[in-house]
This record gives structure tokens, sequence and C-alpha cells, in this order.
């Protein structure tokens, strides 16, 4: 177990244990003791929630962050002592508590073992021993009830017939290893108070839910089990792994859980129902509230995520992890309407990306677009702007997370995919050249603004940028905010690679996102 693991687990068994503790008397008052004892389920049930594999979340995709810049250390400089960490010390500690905490158990599991003294069978298969402190009792592995050696001497017959179904009902219900799940616990989660409070209430109700379910079966033997409660010796040792007759128990608690009504069938299967339900509401919710697991893109590959809207539509996702200049088919449907996009992806030395794609609409091509595009993504748009301010056709957000190269040879210079760009190919859509980044207001970094500028860039043939407009349709910053401002200004002394038609090149638009995140 390392120190994620036991703080993620520790949170989920001390929420469900609080959970549990605020629910049972409510719980029992309307339907019995038997359902806030099934209600203890959700303890185990919300540990092993947490230990099942957490969902799996994209990396995040590579994004431009404007006006954050990375130092390296100079070379040379000396090199900052590694910093203390406590981890592999409050780790050792755990273990050794836990081991201390399950050999105290074992210790005291013996102890009341060993003053049993020997066992015998009796004629009636149950067994017997020479002591009589903490018996009658349920243990051993497997479990077997186990009576004081004075067991006929000190109950009554109608006593000893009450005392037999209480004990008989432990190991019907599998009572036993419960508590040695609780005795686990507690060895785990030694050093926290609330699973020790928790496991004593989990024997009191256990012990409830018992006489309970005898009640049900004796409903006129009160008085006698009163009785036979009385007549009990206590054990000198705690038992951490069984069932006792008569343990830590308050024994006034249980002499007056005698005195309630027993609740009707429906109400007893409805608690347990609730119990139910809360044992899987909560263990889902201990696995949903998991930190994702990031996934891995493995070396030589890089992730392609698209989100597409088709006629201004929900936008729908997809993604693909390629190797380079892998094709990949991404298949939309709109109505009746089939949407097929064919890309590939070459990442450069400059830690760019090159996408060559085909959009087919029912088998017929739409477009072919080829964009050079940095970190921060790119988006693609073929249709036209209606004259009530829609959009019919297709736009796709482009965004790619790089792995780890296999291969230098498996990544191209700007210079060598814009001489591959000059062939017969058409580039329709302009791409960065020489990107200046625009600095973060200082007084909006202060105030913790951000958000996405949205520019639209015509491109001359010799890439330079002859308008740059703000684009309000995706903005989530106004037009004359700082860092629009400044968005405006940067691309204006920005370069490009022009958009190339039977391989020339001419003038045209391109969009393009700008966002600025400011550090938590």
């Amino acid at each position: 177990m390392n120190a994620d693991v036991l703080l993620e687990t520790t949170l989920a068994v001390s929420a469900s244990v609080l959970v549990v503790l605020m629910a049972r008397r409510p719980l029992r008052a309307f339907a019995g003791p038997g359902a806030a004892y099934a209600m203890w389920a959700l303890v185990p049930a919300a540990l092993l929630a947490v230990l099942l594999p957490a969902a799996v979340e994209p990396a995040a995709p590579a994004r431009m962050v404007a006006g954050m810049l990375a130092f390296e250390p100079i070379a040379g400089a000396p090199s900052s002592p590694e910093a203390y960490t406590p981890v592999p010390w409050l780790m050792s500690a755990w273990a050794a508590g836990a081991l201390a905490t399950l050999a105290m158990f074992a210790v005291r599991q013996w102890r009341f073992r060993r003053a049993l003294g020997v066992l015998r069978r009796r004629p009636d298969g149950l067994w017997q021993g020479q002591g009589g402190a903490g018996l009658p009792a349920v243990l051993g592995w497997p479990a077997r009830i186990v009576l004081p050696a004075d067991f006929d001497r000190r109950y009554a017959p109608a006593e000893q017939a009450l005392v037999l179904c209480h004990e008989r009902v432990h190991l019907r219900r599998g009572d036993v290893p419960a508590s040695a799940v609780a005795a686990a616990l507690r060895c785990l989660f030694w050093f926290n108070p609330l699973v020790h409070v928790g496991a004593g209430v989990f024997r009191q109700d256990q012990e409830l839910a018992c006489d309970a379910a005898v009640l049900r079966q004796f409903p006129g033997a009160r008085r006698t089990y009163a009785d036979a409660l009385l007549k009990t010796q206590l054990a000198d040792e705690p038992l951490p792994v069984g069932c006792h007759w008569f343990g830590s128990h308050p024994l006034k608690e249980r002499v007056a859980m005698l005195k309630h009504p027993i609740p009707g069938s429906g109400r007893r299967r409805a608690g347990v129902v609730a119990a139910a339900l809360l044992a899987i509401g909560g263990a889902a919710m201990a696995w949903a509230a998991q930190p994702a697991v990031q996934q891995e893109i493995p070396a030589g590959k890089m992730r392609l995520d698209l989100t597409v809207r088709i006629d201004d539509g929900a936008p729908m996702r997809a993604d693909a992890i390629l190797a380079p200049g892998q094709p990949h088919d991404f298949e939309f449907r709109n109505g009746d309407e089939a949407w097929r996009v064919q890309a590939s992806v070459l990442q450069t030395q400059e830690q760019g990306f090159y996408l060559s794609s085909r959009i087919l609409r029912d088998g017929e091509l739409v477009g072919e677009p080829k964009l050079l595009f940095e970190e921060s993504g790119a988006s693609v748009k073929i249709g036209e702007e209606r004259p009530d301010g829609s959009f019919g056709g297709i736009a796709i957000e482009i965004s790619v997370t790089g792995g780890v190269p296999a291969t230098v040879g498996e990544t191209m210079s700007a210079a060598d995919l814009e001489k591959m760009l000059t062939g017969a190919d058409d580039v329709l859509t302009p791409s960065f050249d020489r990107l200046v980044t625009p600095p973060y207001d200082p007084s909006s970094l202060a105030a913790g603004e951000g958000g996405t500028v949205w520019l639209k860039v015509l491109v001359a043939e010799d890439g330079r940028p002859l308008r740059v407009e703000y684009d309000a349709q995706d903005s989530t910053l106004a037009a004359d905010s700082p860092l629009a401002l400044a968005s405006i200004e940067s691309m204006q002394r920005s370069t490009f690679l022009p958009a190339r038609k039977d391989g020339r090149p001419i003038e045209a638009w391109m969009r393009l996102p700008i966002r600025f995140e400011p550090e938590d």
C-alpha cells in the first residue's frame, strides 16, 4: 500500500463510518436492528470501491498558455538539494502500527481461547469449555458454538433454547467472518479513532440484530430472554474475532430493546433494501470520487482529439492514439448524413504538428484540409455562414497530445513540411510560421481573469497578416479586454505559411484560439 492509496481509503472508510453512525438509529427505529446491522456493509463496500481501478482520463492535450515562461537551469550551476519527504517514514510508521495492532488482537484471541481450557464435544454436537467467562460464544475457523462448563446448570431449559437460538443465528449469518473484517479494518486503520468507535458500535448492532431475530422466533419469551442475559459471566479478555453471548456490549441497551415492538416484515424488508442501496450508492460515490488515472501515451505515438459540430449541432467528440503518419477514420452521424474524417498527424521538430485530412459526407469528398499548427490546437470549418448567423457545414476543433518520439526520424521540420506542401496537394488553410505569444496583462493575471480569445486572420500570399479581427462567436473574453487587445497585437506581429492552391500561395483567412489560464 502506498501513501496515496492509504489516504484515499482512509477518507472513504471514515466517511462511510460517519454515514452509518448518523443513520443507524433512525433506520433501527423504523425497520429494526437487522437493517441497522446490514447498513455496516457500506464500510467494506466503500473501501473495495476505492481499491478498484479509477476511471481512465485522457492525458490533457498540450496547450499554449499565454504569458507563461519555462526556465531551465544554467549548465554548470549547482543543483539544489533533494527535497526531504516524510512519506517513507510515515509509511513505515503505518506498517509498524498495523503489525502491532494485529499482534495485540492475536494475543487477545489466544488469551480468550486459553481461558476456555480443553474443549470437549457434547452429545448434541456442540462444544463445551472448562471455563465459563465470555461463554456462550461462536468462535474458531470454521466457526462453532462453545458453551460454558455450567451451561446446563446456569440456564433453565427455556433459557437454553433462547441462548442456542442466538448463537445459531450468528452462525447462519456469518457473523464471525464479519467480525474478522472489522478486526482487519482496525489493524489497517489503527491510527483512525473513527474506525475503532465504528467497530464497537458495529458489534453492538450485530448483537441487537441477533436478539431481534431470536425474539421473532420466540415473541412471548422477552422476560425469559432478559433473565438469560443477566446470567452471563463477563470475559476477562475481549474476543477480537468471534461473537460473545455478552461481550463489551452495554447490557442496558440490549435489555431496553426487548421492550420495543418488533417491526413488521414489510418495514424490515424495506430497511434492508435501503441499507443495500446505501451501500451500493456509497460505494459508487467513493469510486467516482477517486482522481482519474491519466491515460498513458506510448512512446512514438500521439493522441488526436476531435470535437465536431455539424450544422451548429451538439458537439461530438472522438479520439485515437496514432503512430506518426498513421491514418485513422473518425465517423460521425448527423441525422441521415454520414460524415467521415480521415486524418493523420506528424510531429515537427519545432514541437508543432502537421495534420493531413480528408472530409467526406455520404462518401462524397467535401474538403482536404492540411494544417501546420502549434500545440494550442487548430480548427477547421468547411461550409458557409447563413444570413441568420448560423453555420451550415462542419466545424472541427483539433488538439494533439504528443508522446515522446521513439526515434528522431519520426518528426519533420517545419521547413520539410513546407517543401511537402508545395507539391500537388492544395493547402487551403494558412498555418503558423513564427508565433508571437501575447503577454499576460499583469492586472488581469492578478485578478485571476482568464478565458479564450478567438481571432480571424487574413494571411497574404507572402505570409503577412493583412487583417486581424476579433471573433465574438466562441470568445469568452470581451473585445476591449486587455487580453483580447494583446492577442490582436501579437497576431499582427506574427508571420504565417500561406494557403496554397494549385501549388501557388493564395490569400486566405484562418481562425484560431488563444487561451489565457491564470495559475491557481
